[in-house]
């Protein structure tokens, strides 16, 4: 299964971060809007109170003396004007030392009058409009007056290019606290998420430490437990417990069926061997023979599936004694060459003592019965199969070799899987599970079990004993 490539703790952090980043960004848009807000409000507060101040000794006095304490007015940053026309001055406004002119004064008064208002105060009189002009910010504001018996607009232009400047730099020193905080914050969350999700590293290494042979007895335990864990501790004891028991059913119900096969199998058997050994009338025919041959397999498929069953239950329990790897040999082939049609053959070596290996000697029989059988199986008749023996330094080795269509590489580890058949097989009856069983009891041994590919076509297929290594004082076995 592949593994995930996602992390959780990855996520967590990664989310916390960008939510916190999220809070920053908002933030930061709040204090720029509410900074513009400040200024505007500063703006108009300022012209208004400049209007209350002019506008009530205008109503019946002249233009010129209405200009005259326009003309008495200084404010720093700040020009005040009549407009008679949208764009034209009564008359220009005398230069402040305070409010210094980056363009001409008609140029800001142009811009001024094409600038969009910011459409902000609808419920004054005063649009407030702001713009740029030679690198400069301004904000303008106007509102109608009367001067006698004459409509004007009385304008007000101020520069707030500090002001802007200043809150810039304020922006670019949170933006650089923010992002100080963002890195403390995420070295915080590693923290944070490192500790909280502990219970779950504590939870996945005691799974890690379950056998599937004791789920009768495993549990994961409740004690320490946060409050979201314990729903998914319990969900999971409750699945162990259906677990142990259907496995304790599947047992049961495996040691049933093998006790309820083998009494009949025994029956036949001993029947037709009976019946072959008082020289009855079908004894010399091939029925007998068939039903001993067909008893004696179903037996041992019947014991391979229970040695199966035992295996997954950890009840398989194998020797490790000495064997003699040649009269090993001479057994199976003593049992099997009846069987054989004289394909079968036995080589010793020319000299020096029998090898040893530890082993089952009765499982050993078993896995060469099994090898043998499947040789005879899947190899054209005919053709030979050898018994014989080899050593190495640490490795005492009974091979079986066929001459047949051999094994594809590519099916060299697959045919030794239960239920899996090579592709060489497919004209052949079988159950798919004599390798199988070759290789669960070689590696209960303490062995193992490979094929190769022999120069000159076929399958060799060995079975690997740890070797029994003699000392120098020793008799020969």
């Amino acid at each position: 299964m592949k593994a995930p490539d996602w992390s959780l703790r990855r996520w967590l952090q990664g989310s916390s971060l960008l939510a916190v980043l999220a809070g920053y960004v908002v933030l930061l848009l709040v204090n720029n809007a509410l900074s513009r807000q400040a200024r505007y409000d500063r703006h108009l507060e300022a012209f208004q109170r400049l209007e209350e101040l002019l506008t009530p000794s205008w109503a019946d006095g002249s233009l010129t003396a209405a200009q005259k304490s326009l003309d008495q007015i200084v404010s720093p940053g700040r020009v005040v004007w009549l407009e008679v026309s949208p764009g034209v001055a009564y008359r220009i406004p005398r230069a402040n030392p305070a409010f210094p002119l980056s363009v001409p004064f008609q140029n800001l008064i142009t811009s001024a009058q094409g600038a969009p208002s910011i459409g902000v105060f609808p419920f004054t009189s005063q649009g407030i409009r702001s713009f740029r002009v030679a690198g400069r910010d301004y904000l303008t504001s106007r509102s109608p007056v009367r001067v006698g018996d004459q409509r004007l607009q009385l304008r007000m232009l101020e520069d707030v290019t500090e002001d802007v400047s200043r809150r810039r730099t304020v922006q670019f020193l949170l933006v650089a606290a923010a992002g100080m905080s963002s890195l403390l914050t995420s070295f915080l969350l590693r923290l944070v998420f490192s500790r909280g999700l502990q219970p779950l590293d504590r939870l996945s290494t005691e799974l890690d430490g379950f056998a599937v042979d004791q789920l009768d007895q495993e549990r994961l335990s409740l004690h320490d437990q946060p409050l979201e864990l314990g729903p998914i501790v319990r969900a999971f004891n409750k699945l162990l417990d259906r677990l142990s028991a259907g496995r304790q059913r599947q047992q049961d119900f495996v040691d049933g069926v093998a006790h309820e096969l083998r009494t009949p199998i025994t029956l036949i058997s001993g029947y037709a061997q009976s019946l072959q050994g008082q020289g009855h009338a079908l004894a010399g025919g091939p029925e007998l023979e068939l039903i001993a041959r067909e008893a004696g397999r179903m037996g041992r498929m019947v014991s391979e599936l229970l040695d199966i069953a035992r295996e997954e239950d950890g009840r398989l329990q194998l020797g490790r004694d000495p064997i003699d790897l040649d009269e090993a040999l001479l057994q199976a082939f003593e049992r099997l060459e009846p069987l054989a049609s004289n394909r079968l053959s036995l080589r010793f070596p020319q000299e020096g003592a029998s090898p040893l290996g530890l082993g089952d000697g009765e499982r050993l029989q078993q896995c060469l019965t099994n090898l043998v059988e499947n040789a005879l199986k899947y190899t054209p008749e005919g053709t030979p199969i050898e018994l014989f023996s080899s050593t190495s330094a640490s490795e005492a080795v009974l091979h079986v070799r066929d001459h047949g269509q051999g094994v594809p590489l590519a099916e060299e580890e697959r045919i030794f899987e239960r239920f899996v058949r090579g592709s060489s097989e497919a004209s052949a009856s079988g159950s798919g599970i004599g390798l199988a069983m070759v290789r669960l009891l070689m590696q209960r041994m303490g062995g193992e079990v490979r094929v190769e590919s022999p120069p000159g076509g076929g399958a060799d297929f060995q079975l690997v004993l740890e070797r029994v290594q003699l000392s120098p004082s020793a008799p020969p076995a």
